[in-house]
């Protein structure tokens, strides 16, 4: 990784896997609020509030990650984040106390992904930029198929306490690690025109549908599997993510230079259409062997088409708003938790998990097809991509 990506990616990823371990052992956290008696409804409307408070930070973050060092930003929010999580295990009732430190803890997790993710792209050579980012995102997936199985086994031995100190031990050591990569020049032949004309960007509308339609999807499998399995008796949520994960990672790898050389439009219409018919499938699942083949194309499908999203986004901004355009790359799968996530799981209380992932899935596939026609209209061209990367 080293050689193709440069001396500090190894350390970079490594510090980026064990952040995600730590968000991943919170895949059973709507298990410990069923404990504490909440339904499904009233954790849809937690995680929509935590969506909307990232909203509302997400301009002030772009603002700093356009001026300010990414590793300062990891630091400062990597060390609150894990100081947040280890104070979850105070917590032993629904009440304001507990969504104070939830809804804190969503919006450092979201300031860490973004800035992890800006700083690997600012890292990675332009040449290699989506291959790139495609590796860097097995730090990701890795804690996804890891984490779900790990905190089955941390739950089970140490229940939700246990879970925490995990997550926060986590913290802790990627943090150590951030604090040994250097600090990155800032640089731009452009200058900085805000937030909002990066969110406005023409040449990112179509990519902010498709994405907007792709985390609606995964935030309705990410939020309700656990409680899924739950309810259904149906295999075990360290099963699904453990599938999903793998699923993911063993798409990327196979992907390798080839990101780089096929047509993303194409790509993309295809692995989010097939992430809603994971939905469907997932929605129908009545043995194990139908919850892991939901998994397996659902996770295949985030797998190829996250890290090309992530690469467009990138080529299609300017260098000096890079900061704001990854910002809002990660703010639209907040508004898919505040949009989506409710709505999921109001529909899982009144038709069932059937009509609930089911109605999830056809949206994410008429997204799909909505961005293939929209984007093919755009005079976009990769001479473009090469003006506003300057």
């Amino acid at each position: 990784m080293a050689q193709r990506f440069g001396p500090h990616f190894p350390r970079l990823f490594t510090a980026a896997l064990l952040e995600g371990m730590s968000f991943s052992l919170l895949f059973h956290f709507p298990g410990y609020l069923t404990d504490l008696g909440a339904t499904e409804g009233l954790i849809g409307l937690l995680y929509s509030t935590a969506a909307v408070v990232a909203l509302i930070a997400r301009p002030g973050l772009g603002r700093i990650l356009d001026l300010t060092h990414r590793r300062t930003v990891i630091l400062y929010s990597g060390a609150a984040n894990a100081l947040v999580m280890a104070a979850l295990i105070t917590t032993d009732s629904w009440g304001p106390y507990l969504w104070a430190l939830f809804l804190g803890q969503r919006v450092l997790q979201v300031v860490l992904f973004t800035t992890f993710l800006t700083y690997a792209a600012d890292l990675i050579p332009v040449e290699r930029r989506t291959q790139g980012l495609a590796i860097f995102g097995l730090s990701g997936l890795f804690p996804i198929a890891i984490g779900g199985y790990l905190g089955d086994v941390v739950v089970d031995l140490f229940g939700f306490g246990g879970l925490f100190v995990f997550a926060a031990g986590a913290l802790a050591v990627s943090w150590l690690i951030v604090w040994t990569l250097p600090v990155l020049p800032i640089l731009s032949l452009q200058p900085r025109r805000g937030f909002w004309a990066a969110l406005s960007e023409p040449s990112l509308l179509p990519l902010w549908l498709v994405i907007l339609m792709f985390s609606i999807g995964l935030e309705a499998l990410f939020t309700f599997t656990r409680t899924y399995v739950d309810a259904t008796g149906v295999g075990t949520a360290g099963l699904f993510f453990g599938v999903y994960g793998l699923s993911a990672a063993s798409t990327r790898i196979f992907g390798g230079s080839r990101y780089d050389r096929l047509p993303h439009r194409t790509l993309v219409v295809v692995a989010v259409s097939l992430y809603g018919v994971g939905l469907g499938l997932m929605a129908a699942a009545d043995t194990v062997w139908a919850l892991v083949a939901a998994a397996a194309l659902s996770g295949s499908a985030h797998g190829a088409v996250f890290p090309i999203l992530s690469s467009q986004v990138v080529n299609r901004t300017r260098v000096s708003e890079r900061g704001s355009a990854m910002a809002t790359f990660t703010s639209i799968f907040d508004i898919a938790a505040l949009m989506g996530t409710p709505v999921v799981g109001l529909l899982i209380e009144r038709t069932g998990y059937l009509g609930a992932f089911s109605t999830a899935g056809v949206v994410v596939v008429l997204g799909a097809a909505a961005y293939g026609l929209w984007d093919r209209r755009l005079p976009y061209s990769t001479q473009l991509a090469e003006e506003l990367s300057q």
